[in-house]
């Protein structure tokens, strides 16, 4: 009995997920018109600095786009459709593809000019570095 309740809590779950997502695809619509998948993200801090990790499974790196303005990081992007030769019918799809953009707010000040990207297995990982504060001294002008 209790296994029946744990399947259909999940199952809810599942379902709340999707119209989550469908909703949030809906409200921002206007910023990318054509986006029609939710890649997975991670995004956490470090010691160093923080690190944003993406499930980008089949995404090529140059249909890929990274870019900084202020504090929001914007990730877009075009997971390209399966190769038509000789497909009839799809049996079951859940790999969405076509054009995703996810942004991402940083609680902190990084490093903007060591800022490094890079994609393997599937997975794009971009590494902001904390902003480490500098000193300088400041002259004092003596006024008559």
């Amino acid at each position: 009995m209790h296994r029946l309740i744990k399947i259909r809590v999940v199952r809810d779950l599942e379902r709340l997920q999707e119209r989550v997502r469908g909703f949030m695809q809906t409200v921002f619509e206007s910023a990318c018109p054509e986006a029609s998948f939710w890649p997975a993200a991670d995004f956490y801090e470090t010691t160093r600095g923080l690190v944003l990790r993406m499930d980008l499974a089949g995404v090529a790196a140059e249909d890929l786009s990274i870019t900084l303005a202020g504090q929001e990081l914007v990730i877009r992007g075009r997971r390209r459709p399966p190769p038509s030769e000789g497909l009839c019918r799809f049996i079951h799809l859940e790999i969405g593809f076509g054009c995703f953009e996810r942004s991402f707010m940083l609680p902190i000040p990084v490093d903007f000019n060591n800022i490094q990207a890079r994609q393997a297995d599937g997975i794009l990982e971009v590494l902001l570095p904390r902003k480490t504060p500098g000193a300088r001294s400041i002259p004092v002008k003596s006024v008559p």
